[in-house]
């Protein structure tokens, strides 16, 4: 075995603030978890399954943040591309898929609960900002130019290594993410605000423009970012082939996860589209029984009087 392979797998980053992050998420999602269900008498009130969605999100941030994978990011683009899709199209749909707004919620003491819950509500304006901010139109494009933006060699290179505009450069990809992915999930219940068909539409111009990206670094012919030309050269990965890594990372699997939910989108609206076909037919059936009733009445009445 070579002995780089061992040293990447041993390569840990223990960062006590993601960590308490971490374990207190963890934590208070377990804690309303079980508020909820003492109050059902037992009854889950969300699906297990939301439960493990929110725990692979958290399991996920932990790989993205502190694997070697973080570690190595350092070094190769690929690695650090693989940080950025893992936070966008993995942590986030999972962590508003785990529906954790209401255990979260319930976890808080009795007395913070309404006053922490009434300020989203719609009326207020911190509930009116959030409205503004996950409607589909702002939370696109945000995401888009959070995504175009920190892709800039000037604003990546200044991003790179342990520092504050390196940590800031991931809080915003979370964060555009968490607001991208909520117009289609919607966690918080209620009516949708996407119909199926406008959320088929709304994945079309992130997955174009990582296409667009993906595309352009796979086809430079020279080093775009000088954070790789400075770094140590390991693997016998060269600078221009670990920027096409990168590249091909963010074209093909970066596309085919937006071809997932577009996918399950399409199979919804069909079982929509066909449980509104089978409701014209009934109603149509009904409506055709009940003339032909009639006009045999009317018959019997013509008949009768002749």
């Amino acid at each position: 075995m070579s002995p780089e392979l061992p040293a990447f797998l041993a390569s840990w980053i223990w960062d006590p603030t993601v960590l308490g992050g971490l374990a207190l998420s963890a934590a208070l999602y377990g804690v309303g978890w079980r508020r909820l269900a003492q109050r059902s008498s037992g009854r889950r009130v969300l699906p297990a399954w939301r439960a493990w969605c929110f725990g692979a999100a958290l399991v996920s941030v932990w790989i993205a943040l502190l694997s070697p994978i973080a570690v190595y990011s350092e070094l190769f683009f690929f690695m650090h591309m693989a940080q950025h899709l893992l936070l966008t199209v993995v942590v986030a749909p999972l962590m508003w898929l785990g529906a954790p707004l209401i255990p979260v919620l319930w976890a808080l003491p009795r007395g913070l609960r309404v006053p922490i819950g009434s300020l989203f509500v719609p009326g207020n304006p911190l509930g009116r900002l959030f409205g503004f901010l996950t409607s589909s139109l702002v939370a696109m494009t945000i995401f888009i130019v959070a995504v175009g933006v920190w892709h800039v060699p000037p604003l990546y290179d200044a991003a790179q290594g342990r520092t504050l505009i390196h940590n800031t450069e991931h809080l915003f990809f979370l964060g555009a993410a968490l607001l991208f992915w909520w117009p289609v999930i919607h966690p918080s219940g209620g009516k949708r605000r996407l119909s199926y068909g406008a959320a088929i539409l709304y994945f079309f111009p992130p997955m174009l423009e990582g296409n667009l990206i993906g595309a352009l670094l796979t086809f430079a012919d020279r080093p775009l970012y000088a954070t790789y030309l400075k770094a140590s050269r390991v693997w016998g990965i060269s600078v221009l082939q670990d920027q096409q890594l990168a590249g091909l990372l963010m074209w093909v699997p970066g596309g085919l996860v937006y071809a997932i939910p577009v996918f399950i989108l399409m199979v919804l609206m069909f079982r929509q589209e066909q449980r509104s076909q089978d409701a014209r037919l009934r109603y149509n059936g009904a409506g055709a029984a009940r003339p032909e009733k009639g006009s045999d009445v009317a018959a019997r009445e013509v008949t009768h009087h002749g």
